[in-house]
């Protein structure tokens, strides 16, 4: 009995305890039970079990969990002082299965400031960002007090992590009160910020986002998810917020959530005088009206209640107009600067589209708004959307940042760690809403001009947005591991490094996915997916196992080669008679579908499954096609088509981003059209050829009539460009004593390729040409890095003249062979106030040349800013030996060879530049052309070397070694603007340099060098960087130097002299 009544005892006492401690850790989620689910009033209602959309209510899976918070905050936004002063109280649960001891926060500003972790990764980068006056004194949000449950705790701060020890153990479902004292100041420095104030035509504009202190996720899979902020992305946990924004009363302001005291500060007068209707006839950057006037101390406190959220955004500015559309029992609102509001007038509309697609076809939309704002930015929080542009351009962004509400406002990934389930989602939405709302092509800008007009091809949206962007760098194999930690992108700012494919190449896989799955199994999977993950926090591996477990399908060869690889599609058709040969020539393996178009026009579509799968569709299906890497990669198949195969193209859909389309077609894909000189993004479905006619004209050829073509396919695979000229002789020199003396033709070939299959970043390129008298043969190989800033390539080059009237100076000699292999070394580099290239050269004669010399130069120049100058200096050496020089490739005093000025037009041949401008004498000339070492003051100048008798023992215009350092100094930003408006820039130069022509020795070194010269000067350049409607042709650039000074002048020996020159093209 005793024994009964012990054991007895020990289950009462067991079970009030339990029952203490579940009262304890229940009691918030109990309380609110009482209270009907309500996510647009408080009270809190989030933890609720009536809330669909809270975790415990649909669990992911069985082991799942997430913590829960609930931030009450009070903000003043100070429009003088730019600072936000607020106090926080965060109630937070703990749902894991561990007991806490340590809590991390975010505090995201202090990322913007000297020595932080971004301020070093701008410094790796080459940058040196001027930071505004909060920035430089590291005020980005500072923490004045915190108590947890009441007690003071200690905390350690790292840059934008926040370390706190709590006061107690936080043990399973139990919460802890969190008292913030704290203020955040907005900034404007040079370092991108997505939280801002900016000048907003004579008023504040603010955009608030990660402004408040936030709690670190603490999950599954990593515990506390503490990511310094590198500028990129962010990561949140779902619970529920009370918000009120203290501001002066003449500001509108939006947020995320439902506006409590709507009636209060939008009153219905003045809701009506803010429409976007009353400005839809204003004019485009007007100055804004002003509805409620500035009252210093008036002010307006805008209260927000929000629940299933992760974040709280808000934009506010005294220009604001707003708009509405409601679809369902959702409203879109857009929020312009009044001067911007003729062009935002079907903001709301769009919007409203948004989320009627992507509601009808992913999943509903959980929230009651979302908000479009004109606040010069492109993110996304919830419920807000900061955007800019104007129609039709900004509908693409709209739609971008509203997909954003699905994936990552609704399904709340960890972006920081992996970005591509956020946006590389929202990137195939943007897509997909575009294609939706209008039509299969964009609603682009229609130009005013007549000649773009002309030849405007209305542009795919699914090109526009993903595949342009994802064949351009797949066809290069510069596509990247997309399964990567969004600050891994080889230690890139912003997209750089790769990080963009974690937009273009994510979404081109949903595209592939859908072309593997089927139209439908595809969407209905993806609806799964959302509705399984919303106001959840998923990883790429629950997303794929969703998918598969969902689809019954064993895509996992599917998702490593798309996720964690760089393997690329693609594939090659060729027909024989009947029987059709596919070839994977490259190692990703995907099922194909392709149509067979007969002699008589009929089409035959047919499927290959590559596995046991095989997907909804209307075509034949054929056996499988199952092979990768190396295994199988040719399939062949007979096609009995009466009529006979025409030709076979490789998924007509065009959704199978293969990497190189022009094979994928039987016939090749190739398209032949005028170049138009326009603009334009290459096309990824087509090798393309253009051509146009090109006309030219120097005094011995007369005019040049001439007709060019050229091709490639996305500017990376077989490039060629071919011109002949047949050369007229009308509008020749009168002086010419035979007119007749000129070249009949001249032509010019040019091919350039990769050699990816060979080397990685390999190029090949390939020039003949005749033009001027000269031959030129020129076979180039050339090896980059990955970040095209190291380069090496070797050069085989034979120059062979026939005709020297072509020339002003005629020291070039007829019928000799130059034959030469250069070696060329580049590194390119940053520092913090600018940039530089580092050129080491060897040249040496080769095999067959008539001449024997050999060269070694290198060359430094840097690009600097100091303030709003821009200062370039070049340093230049070179060394040469050779028993037989080539005149046409000695090095010269004041600037580039005849060598070198083969390779442009305007100095060829004598034309457009008179000849006594470019020829040699006793006296300075008015020609220069940049290169050699530059001393252009001494343009045109033999510069004859005196023995000790007076007599000239030597001309220094040219030699075989020598050195120089060359400045230029440009002050064009201090110049008014009236001018620099007219393409008209100014600067400052110096040169300085010494030559020989002697082969030099260790014994003879120091007496081979001539004299120093020096020159100093102003010049001036005009950019011509307009001709007419065309927009591909480069910028001309013509220099006008004033050098004067020369401390060894000509003649008259007056070293300060009013001197001239031209050039085309900057000196340095």
């Amino acid at each position: 009995m005793r024994n009964i009544l012990t054991i007895s005892g020990l289950l009462f006492s067991t079970l009030m305890l339990a029952q203490d401690s579940l009262l304890t850790s229940e009691t918030q989620r109990i309380s609110l039970k009482q209270e009907k689910y309500n996510p647009l009033l408080p009270p809190n209602t989030y933890q609720n079990t009536d809330n669909p959309n809270y975790w415990k209510n649909k669990m992911p899976n069985k082991s799942y969990w997430q913590q829960d918070i609930y931030y009450n905050i009070k903000a003043k936004i100070d429009e003088e002082t730019d600072i936000i002063s607020a106090t926080e109280q965060l109630t937070y649960t703990n749902n894991s299965p561990d007991a806490l001891d340590i809590v991390y926060f975010h505090l995201y500003q202090n990322a913007f400031q000297p020595d932080s972790y971004l301020d070093e990764l701008q410094s790796q980068n080459g940058k040196n960002p001027k930071y505004g006056k909060y920035e430089e004194k590291k005020l980005g949000t500072i923490i004045e007090e915190m108590t947890v449950d009441g007690v003071s705790v200690k905390t350690e701060l790292d840059n934008t992590i926040l370390k706190v020890y709590l006061p107690k153990i936080l043990k399973k479902n139990m919460s802890i009160t969190f008292d913030i004292k704290f203020k955040t100041y907005f900034d404007n420095g040079d370092v991108r910020r997505r939280m801002t104030v900016f000048n907003s035509w004579g008023y504040k504009h603010y955009n608030g986002v990660h402004w408040y202190p936030r709690i670190c996720v603490y999950d599954a899979k990593f515990g506390w998810t503490k990511d310094q902020h590198l500028g990129k992305e962010f990561y949140g946990n779902f619970g529920a917020f009370d918000v009120e924004l203290d501001f002066s009363s003449d500001f509108v302001v939006e947020a995320t959530g439902f506006l409590l005291n709507r009636d209060e500060v939008l009153p219905k007068e003045l809701r009506e005088k803010l429409d976007i209707k009353n400005f839809k006839d204003k004019t485009w950057n007007s100055m804004p009206s002003v509805i409620t006037p500035y009252k210093k101390g008036e002010r307006k406190i805008w209260k927000f209640h929000a629940e299933n959220v992760h974040d709280f955004a808000f934009t506010a500015d005294p220009t604001y107009r707003i708009g509405e559309v409601k679809w369902k029992d959702k409203t879109c609102y857009s929020l312009v600067q009044e001067p911007h509001a003729i062009k935002w007038q079907n903001a709301a509309k769009f919007g409203s589209e948004c989320l009627r697609v992507f509601s009808e076809d992913f999943g509903m939309y959980v929230y009651h708004k979302v908000i479009v704002a004109d606040a010069r930015s492109g993110m996304e929080y919830p419920m807000i959307t900061l955007d800019g542009g104007s129609d039709p351009g900004y509908r693409d962004l709209l739609a971008h940042e509203i997909g954003h509400m699905w994936f990552f406002g609704q399904v709340g990934n960890n972006e920081t760690y992996r970005a591509l389930l956020d946006e590389g989602f929202t990137q195939f939405l943007t897509a997909w809403a575009m294609i939706k709302i209008d039509g299969e092509y964009m609603n682009e800008f229609k130009s005013d001009n007549e000649w773009a007009k002309r030849f405007d091809k209305p542009v795919r949206a699914i090109d526009s947005e993903i595949y342009n962007a994802y064949i351009y760098d797949a066809t290069k194999f510069n596509d990247p591991i997309i399964s990567t930690h969004s600050d891994g992108f080889n230690g890139a700012l912003r997209h750089g490094g790769g990080y963009r494919h974690v937009y273009y190449k994510t979404a081109a896989m949903l595209y592939n996915l859908q072309y593997v799955l089927g139209d439908k199994l595809f969407l209905d999977a993806m609806q799964h997916y959302f509705e399984t993950w919303k106001i959840a926090h998923p990883y790429n591996e629950d997303f794929r196992n969703t998918i598969i477990q969902y689809t019954k399908v064993d895509l996992n060869w599917f998702f490593d080669q798309w996720l964690e690889s760089t393997k690329r599609i693609d594939y090659s058709v060729k027909v024989k008679k009947n029987v059709v040969t596919f070839k994977r020539k490259s190692r990703m393996e995907m099922p194909i579908d392709f149509r067979v178009i007969a002699n008589n026009g009929e089409t035959y579509d047919y499927h290959i499954p590559n596995n046991w799968f095989i997907k909804e569709t209307n075509a034949t299906i054929l056996p499988k096609w199952h092979g990768w890497d190396l295994i199988h990669p040719e399939y062949s198949t007979i096609i009995d088509i009466p009529s006979g195969i025409n030709k076979v193209i490789i998924d007509p859909t065009n959704r199978l981003a293969d990497a190189y389309m022009p094979d994928n077609n039987s016939k090749i894909n190739t398209t032949f059209s005028f170049d138009h000189q326009l603009s334009r993004y290459p096309d990824w479905k087509n090798y393309e050829i253009k051509y146009r006619p090109d006309v030219w004209w120097n005094n011995y050829d007369g005019i040049k009539a001439g007709l060019n073509l050229n091709g490639g396919y996305m500017n990376h695979h077989h490039l060629s460009d071919a011109t002949i000229w047949f050369n007229t002789g009308i509008l020749q020199k009168d002086s010419i004593s035979d007119h007749n003396d000129y070249d009949y033709y001249s032509y010019r070939l040019d091919y350039d390729t990769h050699l990816d299959n060979i080397i990685l970043n390999g190029r090949l390129k390939i020039k003949a040409q005749y033009l001027a008298g000269l031959y030129t043969n020129k076979i180039s190989i050339i090896q980059s890095n990955a970040k095209r800033k190291d380069q090496l390539s070797i050069d085989l080059i034979s120059l062979y003249r026939t005709n020297n009237n072509y020339l002003t100076n005629n020291n070039w000699e007829l019928r000799e062979m130059n034959n030469r292999i250069d070696v060329n070394a580049e590194h390119k580099y940053k520092y913090s106030y600018g940039n530089g290239t580092l050129k080491l050269k060897l040249q040496s004669s080769a095999l067959g040349s008539a001449y024997n010399y050999n060269t070694l130069s290198l060359l430094a120049k840097n690009n600097n800013r100091l303030e709003k100058l821009k200062i370039t200096t070049r340093a230049f050496f070179q060394i040469g030996t050779g028993s037989n020089w080539a005149e046409e490739s000695k090095l010269n005093l004041a600037g580039a060879n005849q060598e070198e000025m083969m390779e442009s037009k305007f100095t060829r041949a004598e034309g457009f530049i008179p000849s006594d401008y470019m020829s040699y004498g006793d006296n300075t000339s008015h020609f220069h052309a940049g290169g050699g070492l530059n001393l252009r003051g001494y343009s045109g100048y033999l510069a004859p070397a005196l023995n000790t008798g007076g007599i000239v023992r030597a001309y220094d215009h040219n030699g075989t070694s020598g050195g120089s350092l060359n400045t230029e100094i440009d002050f064009t930003d201090y110049l008014p603007y009236s001018i620099r408006k007219n393409n008209i820039a100014s600067y400052l130069f110096a040169d300085a340099g010494i030559i020989s022509s002697k082969n030099l020795t260790k014994g003879n070194y120091k007496d081979s060098f001539s004299e120093l010269r020096t020159d100093a000067g102003i010049g001036f350049t005009y950019t011509l960087r307009k001709f007419g409607p065309l927009e591909t042709v480069k910028p001309l650039v013509i220099r006008f130097d004033m050098p004067l000074f020369l401390n060894k002048p000509p003649g008259d020996n007056d070293q300060i002299k009013m001197r001239w020159l031209i050039g085309i093209n900057r000196a340095l």
